[in-house]
């Protein structure tokens, strides 16, 4: 058995080395889009992304994406207070370190669209900490 190295040992080994070089998602400054956490208004109801640049996303994942202009596709209610959702889209130029919270805004309460917006955007703490250069 000389000179034979354990599999899972290597792969271990693969592993680590690759945590260590870098490359993960928050390695530069970068931007988050979330659903509004306040509570539903009659008017304001949290806007779930359901894609971003054409790639479908899971509602409840919040990977970062790099700053930049992104096309972001976002669940909102369907009728006047059904639960039927549909899909609708904006395009958000991100900031680097911005949270951007999302909603669906209802044109009027006798109207049974919604629209998406940029319901409040908020500085990411962690990433002007990790990039000071990245805030404007």
């Amino acid at each position: 058995m000389k000179g034979r190295a354990h599999p899972a040992l290597a792969a271990f080994a693969l592993l680590l080395a690759a945590c260590a070089t870098g490359g993960g998602m928050y390695d530069q400054p970068y931007a988050l889009f979330q659903p509004q956490g306040t509570r539903p208004t009659e008017e304001m109801r949290p806007a779930y992304v359901t894609a971003i640049d054409g790639v479908s996303r899971n509602i409840g994942s919040n990977d970062p994406v790099p700053p930049g202009v992104h096309e972001v596709e976002v669940s909102v209610p369907g009728g006047f207070r059904m639960g039927q959702s549909e899909y609708a889209k904006l395009t958000i130029d991100a900031k680097p370190c911005v949270r951007y919270l999302l909603g669906a805004k209802q044109l009027s309460l006798a109207s049974s669209e919604w629209n998406p917006v940029v319901a409040a955007t908020e500085p990411i703490g962690e990433c002007l900490k990790k990039f000071p250069s990245a805030a404007q």
